[in-house]
């Protein structure tokens, strides 16, 4: 299997550049006439649904060969994920936690809700988002879709993959429909995306020759769907539109398009430059900080006694970039003292 897949680093940096947008633009700026930060999560979604998928498959698939159990596949997945995403999140609260005057947003008394990974359910039950830790809900997704997406694939649904796939794209899809506030933020309503993600992964792994039909499929709906995106957000509302649902389909087809067509000039030479390369390689501690930085900008500004558009409550486009600057040195220093040293240990882990 082909572990590194050109251009995603790529789509990783275009993900988290949107997310910081929608929470960085003035209110009324014309990019957020769509709510680009859900695009952006939407994309992460779909490249975790993708890539863990895709490696569940590959060992499902070779279990017989490489005489490994299913108990063996979960233990080491969960091992080397737990490498990957808990040492800087766990930093980052403990920081948060001692710091708590300065990150507000009521943080101690929901502690425990973050340290869990409980965030989207936080937000959802209070029907609150607590500013600057507003951005924690998607992480949360992300781990509890970690923890119960192996034991579907490997232990549940084993020998009906693809049926499963099509049940969890269609529940994601209509469950934010039948329930009041803000349950797109639910882990159930962001399974389609999670769904979409493998079934590319299933196609490539499990059912290669459907690689060309599924391929030509996609770019069938890829402009179509583009359209009703638009027309829903520029032209009209149209009645139980799926966002997520169109996101992620054009989320899978720029992905595939990766993984099939990594010689092209839009992956070589424009998701594979040097800047959104190192950008997507740091998306994660990019991602982890980005909306929490700005309290302790302020905070060291006002210890200072500097004034500046941030500290008296105003947007600026040179503080923009120069926060987003600090902000990018301030994830490679994370990827280099800490994420980095310990990813090595994941040879260790090895399937």
């Amino acid at each position: 299997m082909k572990n590194y897949i050109p251009g995603l680093n790529g789509l990783r940096a275009i993900a988290v550049f949107l997310v910081i947008l929608s929470h960085r633009l003035p209110v009324g700026h014309f990019f957020l006439k769509f709510p680009i930060g859900d695009y952006g999560v939407t994309l992460f979604f779909v490249l975790s649904g993708f890539l863990i998928s895709r490696l569940l498959f590959f060992q499902i698939q070779n279990q017989s060969v490489n005489e490994i159990s299913n108990f063996r596949i979960l233990k080491k997945f969960i091992l080397r994920r737990s490498l990957r995403i808990f040492p800087i999140y766990y930093l980052l609260l403990f920081f948060m936690y001692f710091t708590d005057g300065i990150i507000g947003n009521r943080f101690r008394e929901h502690f425990s809700w973050y340290f869990f990974y409980g965030a989207n359910y936080l937000n959802y039950t209070t029907d609150k988002w607590y500013a600057s830790l507003a951005h924690l809900w998607s992480l949360s997704v992300e781990e509890q879709f970690y923890l119960l997406w192996p034991v579907c694939l490997v232990f549940i649904f084993k020998n009906s993959l693809l049926q499963f796939l099509g049940f969890v794209i269609l529940l994601g899809t209509v469950y934010p429909f039948f329930f009041d506030g803000n349950a797109a933020i639910l882990t159930v309503s962001c399974v389609n995306a999670f769904g979409i993600g493998a079934l590319l992964a299933y196609v490539e792994i499990q059912r290669p020759d459907w690689i060309l039909f599924f391929n030509l499929g996609l770019k069938w709906l890829f402009v179509p769907t583009l359209g009703l995106l638009l027309t829903n957000y520029l032209i009209f509302r149209i009645p139980y539109f799926s966002e997520r649902l169109a996101i992620s389909i054009l989320s899978i087809t720029l992905i595939s398009f990766c993984r099939f067509h990594s010689k092209h000039f839009i992956v070589q030479q424009v998701l594979e430059n040097r800047i959104l390369e190192f950008v997507g390689l740091i998306s994660y501690g990019i991602y982890l900080y980005h909306n929490i930085l700005p309290k302790y900008w302020t905070w060291g500004l006002q210890q200072m006694d500097i004034k500046t558009p941030s500290s008296l409550g105003q947007f600026s486009y040179f503080e923009f970039v120069l926060q987003t600057l600090f902000l990018v040195f301030l994830s490679h220093l994370s990827w280099i003292i800490v994420e980095k040293p310990i990813l090595k240990l994941k040879k260790y882990v090895a399937y």
